[in-house]
């Protein structure tokens, strides 16, 4: 039985993994560009991929401008301030903003803004003593702490809510050295020089005119930000443009298909070609939904030519391709939400 328990911890820190995979064909796959990036990290048992995925982003943007140079992001400290973000819209809001994990790469910008980041060495947004993050528990905590909101003013309210994010991450640092210079969470994300403004978020959906922003109806845009809307053939060109020219994309999607397996390393769509209108039904019938972000950081192609796009996940070094996934052209067509990149 003990031999079991390391598959049985990996399974359950594999928590966006959690359903069934059919048994896909095997391909053979060979890069064609694979742009600059970091190692895949583990999110653990958390909801917490669009943090993974923006970082990433980021620092595969950092590693653009500043060849040879690795930054590591802290993915927690985002999620950490996120968490403030949303106890506060649910007090504004009289209890309407749900409490969850779940968040886009707007939200990992927003923090960038209004509280800057931190080096993975400076936070890493476990307790002491804790080897892999889960937030189940501390999910179920701050839940009960935004319904007791009502019996306490806002100042006191979120002063709990930091206790209890201290308690459960760790405390944010004042200030920490980074090679050799001292910074804050400001300091350190002005010296980075990466601004929100820079940043697009696009989208593809017939229920909007194209080429005008609209706020994409998923659960996890509960700060109800504008994505632009492109046609299905014009998103994709932007995105095989900026990963041509060494700039990498967030992908944000459905990953609740069964041809859709971290372990194996793929993701595949069965039905060709993928139409605008094939799209749009699935999301309409919300078949399509908003389940997970990944870092698309190049392209491939299989053994009979077919055009694969290559992601880094965030489930550590998981599955055939030690945490990387090569997803085929219609999946992307048919399952793609959004995708975030650098204007």
């Amino acid at each position: 039985m003990n031999k079991l328990l390391p598959l049985l911890c990996l399974s359950l820190a594999l928590s966006a993994c959690s359903r069934t995979e059919k048994r896909l064909e095997a391909h053979v796959f060979v890069p064609d560009a694979v742009c600059a990036h970091t190692p895949a990290l583990n999110q653990g048992r958390t909801s917490t991929c669009w943090t993974y995925a923006s970082a990433s982003l980021l620092e595969s943007d950092w590693l653009a401008g500043h060849p040879g140079d690795t930054v590591r992001l802290s993915p927690m400290y985002m999620v950490r301030q996120k968490y403030l973000n949303q106890l506060d819209a649910y007090y504004y809001s009289c209890g309407r903003e749900e409490i969850r994990n779940g968040g886009l790469g707007h939200s990992f910008l927003r923090v960038l803004e209004e509280d800057g980041v931190l080096p993975l060495e400076a936070y890493r947004g476990r307790r002491q003593g804790s080897k892999r993050h889960d937030h189940g528990a501390l999910l179920k905590q701050l839940k009960k702490l935004a319904e007791a909101v009502k019996h306490c003013d806002l100042p006191g309210y979120r002063k709990r809510a930091v206790a209890l994010l201290d308690e459960q991450m760790g405390a944010v640092p004042d200030s920490f050295l980074y090679r050799g210079r001292s910074y804050t969470a400001r300091s350190f994300a002005d010296s980075l020089r990466f601004k929100a403004e820079d940043y697009v978020q696009l989208t593809s959906f017939t229920h909007h005119p194209f080429y005008t922003p609209f706020i994409l109806e998923v659960p996890d845009n509960w700060e109800h930000q504008c994505y632009f809307n492109l046609p299905l053939d014009e998103l994709e060109q932007v995105v095989r443009r900026a990963l041509s020219a060494g700039k990498t994309v967030a992908w944000h999607g459905d990953v609740s298909e069964d041809t859709f397996s971290p372990r194996q390393g793929m993701a595949l769509w069965t039905q060709h070609p993928v139409t605008q209108e094939m799209r749009q039904h699935e999301f309409e019938r919300f078949l399509t939904t908003d389940d997970h972000m990944m870092h698309l950081i190049g392209t491939a192609h299989d053994e009979a030519g077919r055009f694969y796009y290559l992601l880094k996940n965030s489930y550590g070094r998981y599955g055939a391709y030690a945490g990387l996934l090569y997803m085929s052209e219609d999946y992307f067509r048919a399952k793609t939400v959004s995708v975030l990149l650098r204007k």
